[in-house]
């Protein structure tokens, strides 16, 4: 019996970004302070493999580039490696404030060849409420939003924190919607009071478009201002 041994090269590697699996894009702005905005967004495959560099990879937004971050996250309840399986990149705070508060903001990661991209309104705009028509101790209050059209998680339950003088109470039920929030005063409730929405991490800007990942997601955390009406 003869053998024949054949000499065969290393396996190839698939170090190209077309070769994640199953890619996952997803975008985070913020607003709380003291820590002031931010904005990241992260690319994850739906199964961790082989370690991928992707040296070339490349974010921006709406044409402004980003900022590669590199090394391992280690957290309590997760960790990962920014250099191997999830690519994460943020946009500086000059970069963001010299965005425009509406109007759609498009997300791209690409390394020339493959590209993700998703679209998104009001990224970086503040929201804010403000008092519609009239109120009356016992009636209901009606509060607008600006921008309206954010995405509302339906399994969430909301609250508004009262003050009135030295009256503080939590108020529940609370009825939001993309456009508009809706709450009872209670009836022995009267003069100036303050009112502030709880619950806001419910709130995301609408997602208008997702191209080429498998999934996209859109996320802003903040704080609505208090608002401050008169009950007669």
């Amino acid at each position: 019996m003869i053998l024949f041994l054949i000499a065969c090269e290393d396996a190839p590697k698939y170090d190209k970004f077309a070769d994640v699996f199953e890619p996952s894009l997803t975008v985070n702005a913020g607003a709380v302070p003291p820590n002031g905005e931010r904005l990241q967004v992260l690319v994850n495959p739906a199964r961790v493999g082989q370690c991928r560099a992707l040296p070339e990879l490349t974010a921006n937004v709406d044409g402004i580039a980003m900022t590669r971050l590199h090394g391992k996250v280690e957290k309590e309840s997760y960790s990962y490696d920014r250099d191997c399986s999830v690519y994460e990149f943020e946009l500086d705070t000059a970069s963001i404030a010299s965005r425009p508060a509406g109007e759609k903001s498009v997300v791209t990661v690409t390394d020339g060849v493959t590209t993700l991209s998703l679209e998104t309104r009001n990224l970086f705009a503040p929201r804010t409420l403000a008092l519609a028509g009239e109120v009356s101790a016992g009636g209901e209050v009606v509060l607008r939003w600006s921008p309206g059209g954010d995405v509302i998680a339906t399994e969430n339950s909301f609250a508004v924190e009262l003050v009135a003088g030295e009256d503080k109470r939590r108020i529940t039920p609370v009825t939001v919607t993309p456009e508009e929030v809706r709450f009872a005063i209670p009836a022995d409730v009267h003069g100036p009071v303050t009112v502030e929405l709880l619950g806001t991490a419910a709130i995301a800007p609408p997602l208008v478009a997702c191209t080429g990942a498998k999934s996209c997601s859109v996320s802003r955390v903040f704080l609505v201002p208090a608002v401050e009406f008169v009950v007669p």
